[in-house]
Order: structure tokens, then sequence, then C-alpha cells
């Protein structure tokens, strides 16, 4: 393998394949995972390795801003729960079964682990979905109205918050799951999660914003990426 200086500062060093390397890599890959890729660059290995880079440098940037959307939204829902039905609120609140199957999964994997199944470890181990799910609209009338809207400020149409959430969900996972996500409209993606955020905490969302390299990364040309 060969680094070939860029001069573009901290963005780093710009990667050159041989033959060896660009096979062994593609066959690391698989032939599966790569054909997004090879598709987008019009069969051109070399260019469907950079859009995988490419890929790998956007997923890394959107963790910290999706990181702070969940914990954010987790421990605001928590909080007003808790307030209304107590910390195990999870108990009493006759959840669906798929919210319940969610905490069922969070006891499992705190067993697993040898720990307590306490209230702040069930609400720190469960999923993103969880918390989605409880705005839906099976929850207008037992949550979202007397409670979970105050969540937001201004306060939303439930719908409209549980579709957005819904759709970062969905990049979350393909995020976790090492999926293709550059074909998705990703600057909507971003504004969706400052929105969300700015509802949720102002404070949150300026230092998300400050931070974040998402915008940065978007605006790097395939050809310059030199680091995920």
């Amino acid at each position: 393998m060969r680094l070939a200086p860029q001069n573009q500062g901290h963005e780093g060093d710009l990667y050159i394949y041989d033959d060896a390397t660009r096979t062994a890599i593609l066959e690391t890959i698989s032939a599966d995972r790569i054909r997004t890729y090879l598709a987008l660059a019009n069969g051109s290995e070399l260019r469907a390795l950079r859009l995988y880079v490419r890929n790998a440098a956007l997923a890394s940037a959107f963790l910290g801003p999706l990181q702070a959307l969940e914990v954010t939204l987790r421990n605001t829902m928590h909080r007003l729960l808790s307030d209304q039905y107590g910390e195990d609120w999870y108990e009493k609140i006759g959840l669906g079964n798929s919210q319940q199957k969610a905490i069922e999964s969070a006891k499992q994997a705190l067993r697993r682990e040898g720990k307590t199944e306490t209230p702040a470890r069930i609400v720190a181990a469960s999923t993103f979905g969880l918390w989605v799910g409880l705005l839906a609209k099976g929850n207008d009338r037992l949550l979202w109205r007397p409670l979970l809207h105050q969540a937001f400020n201004p306060t939303p149409a439930r719908k409209d918050v549980y579709d957005q959430l819904d759709r970062l969900r969905t990049l979350r996972n393909r995020i976790a799951h090492h999926e293709p996500i550059i074909r998705r409209r990703l600057r909507d993606d971003y504004a969706r999660i400052l929105r969300l955020l700015q509802m949720l905490s102002p404070e949150v969302a300026d230092w998300v914003r400050h931070h974040s390299r998402v915008p940065e990364v978007m605006a790097t040309p395939v050809s310059r990426i030199g680091r995920f």
C-alpha cells in the first residue's frame, strides 16, 4: 500500500490502491456488501471503494448527533414518566406488546451481565426503538396527550414527531449494521436531528451544532475523504 500527501490538513492522506490491495479489500467487504457501491460508481472498483470510505466517514460523523438525540429523548421522557408514575413506570402503565418486549430485552441484557435490574439501568439498556414506540399512534391517549407532549417545546403534532424519529431510528440501525447510508437524504436527516433536539433542549442542540462533523464530511468530495 502507498500513501500520497494531499495537503488537506486534518483530512489526512489520500490512500492509493495497488491491484493486490484493491482485490483483497473488495474480497473482505464481500460481493453483496460492495454491490451497492459498484452500482453507484458505474462499475468502477476504485470509485466504489472511495464511496465505501465516504459512507464510513458519514456514518461515523452521524453517531455523535444521533447519540445526543437518543440520550436526550430517553432521559426527558423517562423523567416525565417517573414524575407521574414512579421510576418503574414501565411496570405500571400497560405498555403495548412491542414496548413490553423491549423492556424485557433490556432486563435480559442486564441479567447476562450479572447486573441488578434497577430502573436507571433498564432505561440505559433500552433501545431507541422503545422510546420511538412510546410516541406511536397506539399511545396517543395513554401517553402523548396527558404527558409526553410536554417533552417538546413548542408542542408538535405527535405523528410528525413519531415519523421524524422513526426515520432517524432507521438511519441509526443502518449505521449500526454497517449498511449503506449514502443514498439517503442525509442533509434532511441531519436537519431532523437538530430540529428535534431544538424542541427537546435548545442547549443540547447548540452543543451538537458546535461539535458535529456532519456538515464538514458532507461537504467533502468523495475523492478527498481521507479519514473515517
